[in-house]
């Protein structure tokens, strides 16, 4: 993946989850980070952005990667490798455990130390029967249940309240038809069309900005999805803006670059021995990596349960 890009969007992140004196001190390096971008000339000079890449065995059968900007970090369960991404970036290579499917559920792949890792809330559609309350006689009681679609879940977030722009990235377990006829009917005024990056083919949705919403952080603006090969799981990857993102131009344009950058990193490559190689290598790594950070934790008396793998109680 080619890191170097020339915005300097990477320090802009306000993470929603932070709160109290952290959330505070995040909006005042947002700010400063804001007011450096938009100085004239900000946007003509070579400013990397940083990324991790993540790399993971899916279903046995593909090697999938994607980066995702230092600043937040994805849901999968994922070992540092300390592999740098070039000479221009801070990030690294994430090695994610391996994804598979068993008894109608997805999962990453752990030793049997630790078991597996139940990833189906982020990659799989649950309905679930929920009891709807409503004020009655002075106080609160259920009223009727209904059927509510929950999981899916974002798997990797990152949002700048300054600028009002959003990042989402979501692997789920959905086919193309279905995906395009639920972002239709959240999103009516979006045009369809098809864009072709590195070989793989996208639908994408866009919204022309002057239809996008008037306030909040992110909103519909553009939104690509592409098939994971014949598996039925699916990848998509969204910018958010409003019309508050366009009072901020130069960062406006430069998360549009950003974005384009995302949708180059992602590869789905089927499994050969080479790759197999190379995903070997990396877990020899990460394994040396974690081993010695449990060396470290015991000494304090606090390994982790992953520690286990290593003899570490």
């Amino acid at each position: 993946m080619n890191t170097k890009l020339l915005v300097g969007v990477g320090g802009l992140i306000a993470a929603l989850t932070l709160i109290s004196c952290g959330f505070v001190t995040q909006q005042r390096t947002d700010k400063a980070q804001e007011e450096r971008l938009l100085k004239p000339g900000a946007l003509d000079t070579g400013i990397a952005t940083n990324f991790n890449e993540y790399r993971f065995k899916f279903m046995d059968r593909y090697r999938i990667s994607h980066a995702w900007p230092v600043t937040s970090s994805c849901g999968y369960r994922s070992q540092d490798t300390k592999y740098k991404m070039g000479d221009v970036t801070y990030g690294e290579v994430k090695l994610v455990r391996d994804i598979y499917e068993e008894d109608g559920k997805t999962w990453q792949r752990f030793p049997s130390e630790v078991g597996p890792y139940n990833l189906s809330s982020y990659v799989r559609s649950k309905i679930v029967h929920q009891p709807i309350f409503e004020n009655v006689n002075g106080g609160r009681a259920i009223v009727r249940y209904e059927d509510q679609e929950q999981g899916l879940q974002a798997m990797c977030f990152q949002a700048w309240v300054g600028t009002s722009h959003t990042l989402i990235l979501r692997l789920h377990k959905r086919d193309m038809e279905t995906w395009k006829t639920l972002w239709s009917r959240y999103n009516p005024s979006g045009k369809w069309t098809q864009q072709q990056i590195n070989g793989a083919f996208w639908a994408t949705l866009e919204n022309d900005e002057k239809d996008m919403q008037r306030t909040g952080t992110g909103g519909w603006f553009k939104s690509y999805l592409t098939p994971i090969a014949d598996t039925g799981y699916s990848i998509s990857i969204q910018l958010g803006a409003n019309q508050d993102s366009l009072q901020n131009p130069q960062a406006h344009a430069a998360m549009q670059v950003l974005f384009r950058q995302l949708l180059e990193s992602v590869k789905v490559e089927p499994l050969t021995p080479s790759i197999e190689a190379e995903q070997a290598e990396l877990k020899a790594k990460a394994q040396d990596i974690q081993r010695q950070e449990c060396v470290e934790s015991s000494k304090k008396g606090k390994p982790g349960p992953w520690c286990k793998i290593y003899g570490f109680q």
